[in-house]
């Protein structure tokens, strides 16, 4: 099924009148005393800063460094999809409710695979254009396009019951039937590398979180193991896959939980899994890895309570201080 939504005129203005070189490489939000949050684009040192618009949150940039994909809440609290072209200017309203972080953009930009109620689908930028891809109890924190822009992955839950069963399938972008991946129930947040898909498994717990740890498998299902093998204590959830390098020899992970977030540098050769705060758990949380795997992109100050001197920061992957690059900003994106 598809329905139109209104064309992306203004976005894809703003686009074609960009210089070459003028397309932002980061986004984040400032929180003002009192005052909504507002959605900045910069570039990857944070200079050029340009106000995009206030009361965004979960701010995700495009590849190709025009546009970024934000949240705002409606006044019956619904989380709105919104598009907004980084050079500043109008916006588009892409989907009316959305599953919080559960959106993400295709290698192209042309794409973005997004879950609204119980749908998965596919929004077509130059168009506005909707269409489903899968149905169902979508989970997790991640759906990741494949590397050429093909294939979504995703994890379907059995309900929406705390700690239901779920495991990881992948679906065509042209259509057809969504191929399950794996068979165990506890299976979630896939995030598509180079050569295999990394996910979280883990024993479910009846009244906390689950224990998870990093897998791997094949964009086929095959060849699934246990790349880390991390404990796992109450009100956390364990690791979580963020992001991989271009090369697909790092991968970023969230060890994550009850007011926890926290950085850690994973080996997918030898599933090394290393804390990149300057202390264990000081509240490093990770956003993005750079394409050539040798910075991260952070927040420190913890993640309880916005305005409480979190900074946007980058990190060396084979650890080390952090950089600021925006004192007092949160939630930040990148495409470096």
């Amino acid at each position: 099924m598809r329905r139109a939504l209104v064309p992306l005129l203004l976005v894809v203005a703003a686009a074609l009148a960009l210089p070459a070189n003028a397309a932002a490489t980061l986004v984040y939000t400032t929180q003002p005393s009192r005052k909504p949050p507002v959605l900045w684009s910069a570039f990857n040192d944070g200079s050029g800063a340009i106000q995009l618009g206030s009361s965004y949150s979960g701010a995700k940039l495009s590849p190709d460094g025009t546009s970024v994909l934000a949240v705002r809440q409606s006044r019956k609290g619904a989380n709105q999809l919104f598009l907004l072209p980084t050079a500043g200017g109008g916006t588009t309203l892409l989907l009316p409710s959305v599953q919080s972080g559960l959106y993400a953009w295709s290698p192209g930009s042309q794409l973005i695979a997004a879950v609204t109620g119980k749908r998965l689908v596919l929004i077509d930028v130059a168009t506005g254009g909707v269409s489903d891809l899968a149905a169902g109890v979508v989970t997790g924190d991640s759906v990741s396009f494949s590397p050429a822009g093909d294939q979504v992955a995703f994890a379907l839950a059995a309900s929406a019951a705390l700690n239901a069963a779920s495991d990881v399938y992948t679906v065509p972008v042209a259509g057809g039937p969504a191929t399950q991946l794996t068979f165990d129930g506890q299976s979630t947040n896939p995030v598509w590398g180079p050569t295999q898909i990394a996910y979280s498994n883990g024993p479910r717990r009846r009244t906390d979180f689950p224990q998870l740890n990093l897998w791997l498998m094949n964009p086929d299902g095959s060849g699934q193991h246990q790349l880390t093998f991390l404990g796992v204590r109450p009100l956390v959830t364990g690791l979580n896959p963020v992001e991989w390098s271009a090369t697909g020899l790092q991968l970023l992970a969230d060890y994550g939980g009850q007011d926890t977030s926290q950085a850690f540098a994973v080996d997918p050769l030898t599933g090394d899994a290393r804390d990149l705060g300057a202390t264990p758990f000081d509240g490093t949380a990770p956003f993005a890895l750079s394409h050539d795997g040798t910075t991260v992109l952070a927040q420190t100050g913890g993640v309880e309570g916005p305005g409480r001197g979190q900074a946007t920061v980058t990190i060396p992957f084979a650890g080390g201080p952090p950089t600021v690059l925006v004192p007092n900003a949160l939630n930040p994106d990148w495409n470096a």
